[in-house]
């Protein structure tokens, strides 16, 4: 009841203390960070391989599996899956959360070079790469139309 009676008999307090409190907020509310696409490293590295002219058993059994052994032993490795098809070989490798990317994609791509000699002469050099958000597009735009393709194109 004392804070009803001190809002009835001084209303210029009451007036003040909301001010504070609104300027307060105000100034808490501009100085919040706010990221649309915070920084997010995944936990993953991949390793593409292209074997031109191989067919997809012939990739699995000369790329992939070589691959697949020389990175079995990383460290801070969860899991490791793979997919071979025609011409091309990806593997992928999953880090154990909060391990350190950057060393891990260093210490793979030692482990690449070092049984580079045992893959197939043919096959271009394997490349490295993480999972990075800011990799992605921002905005991907379609369109179509029923007119000639070079009409639309212009």
């Amino acid at each position: 009841m004392n804070f009803i009676k001190l809002s009835i008999t001084r209303p210029t307090v009451v007036v003040v203390l909301f001010t504070v409190l609104i300027f307060f907020g105000l100034y808490t509310y501009r100085s919040l960070n706010l990221e649309l696409f915070p920084e997010f490293q995944a936990d993953v590295i991949s390793v593409g391989t292209v074997y031109p002219g191989a067919g997809a058993s012939e990739v699995e059994n000369s790329v992939t599996k070589e691959i697949e052994n020389a990175l079995s032993s990383l460290e801070g490795m969860d899991g490791i899956t793979s997919v071979s098809m025609e011409n091309y070989s990806l593997v992928t490798v999953k880090l154990k959360s909060g391990s350190n990317v950057d060393l891990s994609l260093q210490n793979a791509q030692r482990k690449i070079n070092a049984i580079r000699g045992s893959l197939p002469d043919e096959t271009e050099e394997p490349a490295l790469s993480d999972f990075r958000m800011s990799d992605l597009p921002i905005m991907s735009i379609g369109a179509s139309a029923i007119m000639d393709e070079t009409v639309f194109s212009t």
